[in-house]
């Protein structure tokens, strides 16, 4: 195909030829090919067990007032900690500072492990707290990478849970990063 040096490329289409024609150059070159679908699985996603092989893992898990609803009540985020888990370091982001009907905020929520570690992401704190904890914004759980504060650890595999208390929410909407290791 000419270039067309005068224009943009979009009268003829040979940018996105061109662009299309490199990254399979790249490909090619690199070796990287792509993965049909269920290529990468659980087995796959394995750490080593060996000693001074295991890494930390990330979870994270998301609470939207438009998906879960606000009600009073604990709500399940749809994600999962492994049996023998023990959470190292633990923050949240709240993307939609989180709101409930009456003056001041009542409403308090707490960032759970149920069973294993009720409290022990994030204790019940009001919306209306002074340290505007559910406020747009990162901030810091429990843990925060010193042994002493730690999660107590999983005895199966647990989903992680809010608790909202007091009064429900109108809004709000935050992500939770649970920073992990797996035990024996």
């Amino acid at each position: 195909m000419p270039l067309d040096v005068g224009g943009t490329g979009k009268e003829t289409g040979w940018l996105s030829k061109w662009a299309f024609t490199v990254a399979a150059l790249t490909r090619d070159v690199i070796g990287r090919q792509a993965m049909a679908d269920g290529y990468v699985n659980d087995a796959k996603l394995e750490l080593y067990n060996e000693d001074n092989r295991h890494a930390h893992r990330i979870a994270r898990a998301t609470y939207d007032f438009a998906k879960h609803g606000g009600a009073v009540s604990v709500i399940g985020l749809g994600v999962t900690l492994p049996d023998n888990a023990i959470v190292t370091r633990a923050w949240y982001e709240v993307l939609t500072t989180c709101h409930s009907p009456t003056t001041p905020d009542a409403a308090t929520i707490s960032i759970s492990i149920p069973v294993d570690d009720v409290d022990g992401i994030l204790a019940a704190i009001a919306i209306s707290n002074v340290a505007n904890a559910w406020d747009a914004g990162l901030h810091e759980a429990i843990q925060d990478g010193t042994a002493a504060n730690f999660s107590t650890k999983t005895t199966a595999e647990r989903e992680i849970s809010i608790e909202i208390a007091v009064e429900a929410l109108d809004a709000g909407k935050f992500i939770v990063f649970l920073e992990y290791v797996v035990s024996d």
